[in-house]
């Protein structure tokens, strides 16, 4: 049973972007679908592909001026810190969390995708003067602490999702 349709509101206009993130609903689904056997496998594939889908955008707003970073990139870490740690448990026998992990990520990218991609999404499109440029020389703030997005508010989210499943 599939957890994801790929449908018209996961578009986000930018190709290279799309197909990714089709592949990603391809790749939680096979987790979902994958016997206790196989979960480990389709486990790791899907770690994989989600390391490089999150090192591609980091990479666009690495080359960008996008003062949202921060908080995107803090979600990337986030999820695949609690793969990584939920990998280690499934390779215990414990497939279940797994099955949460795949479970929770869903709703999860469906939100990510619509939201903080979809902004990514548009200003790779339109050009970084979406957003005002800081001073010439000046670079763009490193962290926003305060601002919710955090690295141990991403954590403490992330957690408190699958801990509540």
């Amino acid at each position: 049973m599939s957890l994801m349709q790929w449908s018209d509101t996961l578009v986000l206009g930018n190709e290279r972007m799309d197909e990714t993130h089709r592949e990603f609903v391809e790749q939680l689904n096979a987790l979902a679908d994958a016997s206790d056997a196989d979960f480990l496998v389709r486990l790791d594939a899907f770690i994989a592909h989600t390391e490089a889908h999150f090192g591609q955008e980091d990479q666009w707003m690495s080359e960008i001026y996008f003062p949202p970073a921060h908080c995107h990139q803090n979600e990337h870490e986030g999820v695949l810190k609690i793969a990584r740690e939920v990998r280690e448990r499934v390779a215990a026998g414990d497939v279940p969390i797994g099955r949460v992990l795949a479970r929770e990520l869903a709703p999860w990218f469906e939100n990510h995708a619509t939201t903080m991609d979809a902004v990514l999404a548009y200003v790779l499109k339109v050009g970084p003067s979406a957003f005002v440029q800081p001073p010439s020389g000046e670079a763009a703030p490193a962290s926003h602490e305060g601002c919710g997005c955090g690295p141990a508010a991403a954590e403490e989210q992330n957690a408190s999702s699958i801990a509540a499943s």
